[in-house]
């Protein structure tokens, strides 16, 4: 394997597997946990990538002899086994969803992956940059690829694919110890197999990815009370999750969508009839509390409907029903929406056949940003799945629905008349939702006595629901909405605060709006004295369910545990290493370690701070996310492959140097997003996306040079033996670096977490070019 192009090749290629693998499995794991559990295991298992490349260094032979080059052939045929592996038993095997077990299926392709490019790093040391550049552009193609691969195939499938080019792979890197007869009969099979599983699509030749059995799961809880047998009669893959589309056996009124078994949404069954809609449809729907505002709506609050999330279509058909003149729905995944078209003879074509009812495909919070448009009504039901979103795993495009700024926005779109009407999960959520809305309106001067005005709500063991209006609610209506609600049969979901404070019930959310209202405390000592998390939530720190003060012990024990790992990491391997060479050689040891934690710590913070602002400029956060991959990685691959002509003379200095230009990058990019949120946020997606690609290749392209010019320190130094731990050891830093992100995010804000990435590059560079000076005196 002395060819240089068929290295650069599987290294590329190995790249794409292992990030489509990854998205993948952040799908899969969706789909059997719920977040905080997926987040773990996807977080640990990922660490395999430093774990295998450790292993190397103490296992394999140091040297470019025909056995170690065999070892790069064997962890190819490795990983293709372990995807196959991997993807077999989870959708073969119960038992296999088991988190333990779960975590070491996942753990063997990402250790094996491990091996592979320390393998390559050290043999080929002098190779470095122009691979590292392989590495890179292979894994932005596969942060795109994924995309594709995932609404095509669906997950399972993806991962037969996977293994497949792996395999096809392996074929090339033996092809000179392969007859070539063997090679063309093992090509086409491997030819037929991709043709094979394609010809499925989403299909999936296994079997079902199993939805967890958690509490979380909406999927097993829909009629709990009730002996009936569901079935899923549709599935559809693609990066947001799998959604669902299910019935039940005792009934044909509603049928049920489910993201990875989670957020179920309803979608009724409508005889397309405005006047005579059933009257079954119409108790079902308005005995919910979110349906009942809309019974003593006058004519001018009916003219223009803005639903984010609309799902299966209730809150639409409900305002349809209601006479709502113009109803939007902003849906962030498109295949609840194609279902919902696909079955219109069952739902009354309610996304498809009226005139008055726009869909778009759109995240909700980045549409009211940028809608000219007024509205009478905006609603949102239960914007939460307790699911990871995204193909990154800490992602949090929900909670960007209900922060400070967010009201703000949603209120800027509002008629006069207007009004918010939300439904949340419990009463806790609308304590918090409550006190994020207090600092809403007091950035737009009126104080929360004032507020308190302007509130109503309808508390509910399950699915409470507030109103905010943006002007107060008057006499005159309050006096209607009573006469209204006191007209409902039974069972019908009666208010239970008025702003007036007439006729309040007492309950924990009531004498909190009325201690307020009659000025008894503030807003600052409610938060100070609750045993939750009711702090207001904003678009820096954008973890509105985080119900908990502090850091979550999940994420605690995580980061603790990660940082654990990577001490030992560090410090084992050095004390045998301090043992058996000379102090001189030792401190030449030092430097490409201190670099290669530091980069791989530093600059996760400071992406994954970037993508959490990225998503409400481009809107969806997959879009957002493979544009920050895609630019971030294409140009960490075009500053590898120049980075060995820059500052050609001096190593050191050209990663200080490297690491000072990512510093001003990113104080620029800081200072110029704000501007770009408010002034490029209407712009047609291509023109974002060339602003992005403007904004962070000159940022990749600088991050692009510290690893391979410290894989160049080693090999100059004749301690190419290292490269496999050092390698491993940026991969573990990276896990670090992206549970410290959420870590920092949580208590400080992403701004402190994006400097603080920031700053670790400063120390790094301070830290060098001291170093540097030393070395020239000496």
């Amino acid at each position: 394997m002395h060819n240089k192009k068929i290295v650069y090749l599987n290294v590329a290629v190995v790249s794409v597997s292992v990030v489509c693998f990854e998205i993948i499995s952040t799908r899969i794991s969706s789909v059997i946990f719920v977040s905080n559990f997926a987040f773990i295991i996807l977080s640990l298992a990922i660490l395999g990538l430093g774990c295998g490349a450790v292993y190397s260094y103490y296992r394999i032979p140091a040297d470019k002899s025909n056995a170690t080059i065999q070892f790069l052939s064997k962890s190819l045929i490795s990983l293709a086994l372990s995807y196959l592996v991997f993807i077999i038993l989870i959708t073969g095997l119960e038992f296999a969803a088991n988190p333990f077990i779960y975590f070491f299926l996942l753990f063997i392709p990402f250790f094996t992956a491990g091996v592979f490019y320390s393998l390559v790093f050290r043999i080929y040391s002098a190779l470095s940059f122009k691979i590292y550049a392989a590495d890179l552009i292979g894994a932005a193609i596969g942060s795109v690829g994924s995309i594709i691969l995932l609404s095509f195939s669906g997950a399972a499938n993806a991962v037969l694919l996977l293994t497949v080019f792996i395999l096809a792979l392996f074929i090339l890197l033996k092809k000179d110890a392969i007859k070539k007869s063997i090679q063309i009969i093992s090509y086409s099979i491997l030819a037929m197999l991709v043709l094979f599983i394609s010809s499925n699509g989403d299909r999936s030749l296994l079997g079902k990815i199993p939805i967890g059995q958690y509490p979380e799961k909406d999927f097993y809880h829909v009629y709990e009370n009730v002996s009936t047998e569901s079935e899923i009669i549709e599935s559809r893959w693609s990066v947001y999750g799998r959604s669902d589309l299910v019935e039940y056996s005792h009934q044909n009124v509603v049928k049920q969508l489910f993201i990875d078994g989670a957020a179920g949404t309803q979608m009724y069954s409508f005889n397309g009839s405005l006047t005579d809609p059933g009257e079954l449809l119409l108790n079902l729907l308005y005995r919910n509390s979110s349906a009942v505002p809309f019974l003593y709506l006058n004519e001018s609050q009916k003219n223009r409907m803005l639903v984010i999330g609309p799902g299966g279509g209730k809150e639409v058909l409900t305002g349809l029903l209601a006479g709502v003149d113009n109803i939007t729905g902003v849906e962030v995944n498109p295949d609840f929406v194609e279902i919902v078209k696909d079955y219109k003879n069952y739902n009354g074509g309610i996304y498809t056949e009226f005139p008055n009812i726009k869909i778009v495909i759109d995240e909700g919070r980045h549409y009211a940003k940028k809608s000219e448009d007024k509205y009478d009504i905006i609603q949102m039901v239960l914007p939460s799945t307790e699911q990871i979103q995204n193909i990154d795993n800490i992602a949090a495009n929900e909670n960007f629905l209900l922060t400070v700024e967010a009201l703000k926005d949603y209120l800027n779109i509002l008629t006069n008349e207007g009004q918010l009407i939300l439904t949340l999960h419990n009463d806790w959520e609308i304590s918090r939702l409550i006190t994020t809305a207090f600092s809403a309106f007091e950035e737009l001067g009126i104080q929360p006595k004032e507020t308190v005005k302007h509130l109503m709500i309808y508390e509910s063991d399950y699915a409470p629901t507030i109103i905010i209006k943006r002007k107060k609610f008057s006499e005159y209506e309050l006096f209607t909405v009573r006469n209204s609600l006191e007209s409902l049969p039974s069972g019908f979901p009666k208010a239970t605060f008025y702003p007036d404070l007439s006729n309040n019930t007492s309950s924990r959310i009531n004498n909190m709006l009325s201690a307020i209202a009659d000025g008894k405390t503030t807003v600052d000592e409610i938060i100070e004295k609750d045993e939750y998390n009711l702090k207001p939530c904003r678009d820096d720190s954008p973890y509105f369910y985080n119900i908990n003060r502090g850091i979550p012990g999940y994420i605690l024990y995580l980061f603790l545990a990660v940082a654990g790992m990577n001490i030992a990491l560090i410090f084992y391997p050095l004390a045998q290493i301090k043992r058996k060479i000379a102090k001189t050689e030792f401190m030449m040891v030092i430097n490409p370690l201190i670099i290669f934690c530091a980069i791989g710590l530093g600059f996760m913070i400071i992406e994954i701070s970037i993508f959490q602002k990225l998503i409400l400029f481009i809107g969806s956060p997959t879009i957002a996310l493979s544009i920050l991959l895609g630019s971030i990685l294409i140009g960490m691959g075009i500053g590898s492959m120049l980075g060995k002509e820059f500052i050609k003379e001096n190593v050191i200095k050209r990663i200080y140097s490297a690491g000072l230009a990512i510093i001003l990058v990113g104080i620029m990019i800081f200072f110029i997003y704000p501007f770009l949120l408010e002034y490029f946020i209407t712009l047609n997606l291509f023109y974002k996306i060339i602003i992005c690609l403007l904004l962070m290749m000159p940022l990749g392209a600088f991050a692009g040079i510290p690893f391979p010019s410290a894989i160049q320190l080693l090999r100059e130094s004749d301690l190419n033996t290292y490269i496999p731990w050092m390698y491993g050891l940026n991969g573990t830093f990276s896990v670090l670096g992206s549970v410290s992100a959420v870590v920092i995010s949580l208590v400080y804000g992403f701004k402190i977490a994006f400097f603080f990435g920031l700053s670790i590059y400063l120390v790094l560079s301070v830290y060098l070019f001291l170093k540097s000076k030393e070395n020239t005196a000496n």
